[in-house]
């Protein structure tokens, strides 16, 4: 593998796990019940994965909830659900967990996650909590970019690709979904108050389903093929592992 690959993998882990740390010292919540439920929601939702066509990663809706979660809840907590999510997503009927695919995949969507809420909120300053739709528009645009550019970066790294060319694949499948997400997103912001997000994602909830299972016609399913659950190769993990495993034979 090739140590540019190397590095921007650790890059984002260790940036992953920093921004995990500062959440829980900054740890704050208007609604811990509300939190739960949107927890809960996108958990669920990160099990109906969908193998991306050419590629080693999966997408799911869970953006869809993670974007409501955006709306209602601190910065902490929004980083929490992310974290989640990406959990569930990577460990859900995978058969082989490699804790390197793991890892990224946590810090990339949890990344990805926080900038959009972060770069949302101060774009619209103190117009953000009345600006549900626009928010969650503004949200959802920001991520998109932002999760395909860092799982297409480790991939064209790793496999010596063009970055441009995997990103541009990548969104001509994830694309449409997300830009469906987005729209029913901004529809449930609207038609729900901030305290009663939650009840706005248990709605939705049922449409994504559906939105799945039609999603399942035009992709192939992820459980039809063996499953590795983030955007970094199997091989990624067995070079790193290889190498770890070496340094402490030298060390002894």
């Amino acid at each position: 593998m090739p140590r540019q690959a190397k590095v921007y993998i650790a890059l984002i882990i260790f940036t992953g796990a920093a921004v995990l740390l500062f959440a829980a010292r900054s740890w704050s919540s208007a609604s811990i019940a509300q939190f739960l439920a949107l927890l809960g929601i996108t958990a669920l939702s990160s099990t109906l994965k969908i193998r991306i066509p050419g590629m080693e990663s999966t997408m799911s809706p869970n953006f869809v909830f993670l974007l409501l979660a955006m709306l209602c809840c601190s910065f902490s907590e929004v980083a929490a659900i992310a974290l989640v999510a990406a959990l569930v997503q990577s460990v859900w009927r995978t058969k082989r967990i490699r804790l390197v695919q793991v890892a990224f995949s946590a810090a990339a969507l949890v990344l990805s996650a926080s900038v959009a809420f972060q770069l949302s909120n101060f774009l619209l300053g103190l117009g953000a909590p009345h600006s549900p739709v626009i928010f969650a528009v503004l949200a959802g645009s920001i991520y998109l970019p932002l999760n395909t550019g860092l799982v297409s970066c480790v991939i064209g790294l790793v496999e010596g690709r063009s970055v441009l060319q995997v990103a541009r694949n990548c969104y001509e499948c994830v694309f449409p979904y997300f830009m469906g997400g987005i729209i029913f997103a901004g529809l449930v912001s609207g038609a729900f108050s901030r305290s009663t997000v939650w009840q706005g994602a248990s709605v939705l909830f049922p449409v994504t389903v559906l939105g799945y299972l039609f999603s399942l016609s035009r992709i192939p399913i992820v459980a039809a093929v063996p499953l590795r659950s983030a955007a970094v190769p199997a091989h990624v993990e067995e070079e790193l592992v290889g190498a770890g495993s070496s340094n402490s034979r030298h060390r002894r």
